[in-house]
């Protein structure tokens, strides 16, 4: 059995979606248990009109983990499957899970991506929470940043509870502090297929970031201890997990308030936490999309990126020109070399080919261990033909194969 836990508050515009997405799966044994935490506006009606399909249980407002652990107690299957009510399961999300769980019978966690829809359910380009490369690497991931959506997930139960659920003293990142603490002893495995459908709120982008950089602070600060000493004697993780928190600081300094300034100053510390964030192409191609909205990011939709490439250069100048960071220069040329690569595929992937060979030929210089690269070279190459070329190219090819 499957116990879905889908906690409510004030959605009753969106539950009886997420309901119908679970009842849509094709698998035998589905525990569905709407946790409705303490709503005020019609939610009970919506809930109790699915009747004996759903159970329905009412609490005083205790925050998205005091509902998400107040279902897992009641659960009664061995899996737990997290569906928050605003978003939805493809119709192939539980046949696809249970293929993974019959490939790989050790892991914990199951997992997969998402894709992006608006507040009135229209599809937007982004997906979100693809798999990395190999499940060993997943706590290492996570140490840097969290990249699971909760609504993709399904877990053991037995391993959930052992970890003593989500902690209800965080108003949020509750799911990445769980996650760290499963990850060192239990095995991740997902799928690149966007098998959820994950609501964009606009308006939830302009919430208390302080309050979600406090909340992240309390993450990492439970996990690996306060910031004390000098970070060059802490271990290794510590290390990279506060130079992970900088870089959160940053990008939704920059995401959420479009303020560089700040951005900039975090990650002048982040560096110094972590000085192979310097590599993280991941980090420097979110920057070059700037302020663009969640569901349109890696688009051109209402992008300015020459603004935004300006912003990155003067973010580099000012960590090593006007207030030169301590420690950094021995990374300077790897940093510029990875920041101009992540501006050259961000222009690359948005249609601006003559930016991004600017930028490709500037990550060359001063990264010349690119030239190993084939998508580095390759793009390179694409750019430098155009649109016109690459048909031609393509008309060779095709003509070649026949």
């Amino acid at each position: 059995m499957i116990s879905v836990i889908i906690p409510n508050y004030n959605n009753a515009r969106y539950v009886a979606t997420a309901i119908n997405s679970v009842l849509a799966q094709n698998h035998p044994d589905v525990e569905i248990i709407v946790v409705d935490d303490g709503s005020t506006d019609n939610s009970r009606a919506v809930i109790t009109a699915f009747g004996e399909r759903v159970r329905y249980l009412w609490q005083a407002n205790q925050g998205l983990a005091g509902a998400r652990n107040t279902g897992i107690r009641a659960a009664r299957g061995e899996w737990i499957g997290l569906l928050d009510a605003d978003d939805e399961w493809c119709p192939t999300y539980l046949t696809t899970i249970s293929k993974l769980i019959d490939q790989d019978r050790q892991a914990a966690v199951y997992y997969s991506a998402a894709s992006c829809m608006d507040s009135d359910g229209a599809d937007l380009p982004r997906h979100l929470g693809a798999p990395i490369g190999s499940p060993d690497q997943i706590y290492q991931t996570l140490v840097r940043a969290n990249f699971l959506i909760p609504s993709t997930i399904v877990m053991r139960a037995e391993v959930v509870r052992a970890a003593g659920l989500f902690d209800q003293t965080l108003r949020s990142c509750e799911d990445w502090d769980l996650w760290l603490r499963i990850a060192p002893t239990q095995r991740f495995v997902g799928t690149a297929e966007p098998l959820v459908r994950y609501r964009v709120h606009n308006a939830s982008l302009s919430a208390n970031l302080t309050g979600m950089h406090q909340a992240a602070q309390a993450v990492i600060e439970k996990n690996f201890g306060p910031p004390e000493g000098e970070p060059a004697g802490w271990p290794v993780d510590k290390r990279r997990a506060y130079g992970g928190l900088y870089r959160y600081y940053g990008l939704t300094s920059v995401q959420r308030q479009n303020n560089w300034a700040a951005a900039g100053t975090f990650l002048g510390k982040a560096l110094q936490f972590d000085a192979s964030l310097a590599t993280d192409l991941d980090l420097f191609y979110e920057l070059a999309f700037g302020t663009q909205s969640v569901g349109h990011r890696g688009t051109a939709h209402e992008l300015n990126m020459a603004c935004n490439a300006a912003r990155v250069e003067q973010m580099l100048h000012q960590l090593f020109v006007d207030s030169p960071a301590t420690g950094l220069a021995i990374i300077r040329n790897q940093l510029y070399g990875t920041v101009y690569y992540a501006l050259g595929l961000a222009s690359y992937n948005t249609g601006a080919l003559v930016e991004s060979r600017h930028f490709f030929c500037h990550a060359l210089r001063h990264r010349p261990a690119l030239w190993r690269e084939r998508r580095v070279v390759g793009n390179l190459i694409r750019s430098l033909a155009g649109p016109t070329g690459l048909n031609w190219l393509r008309q060779r090819r095709r003509q070649f194969s026949t």
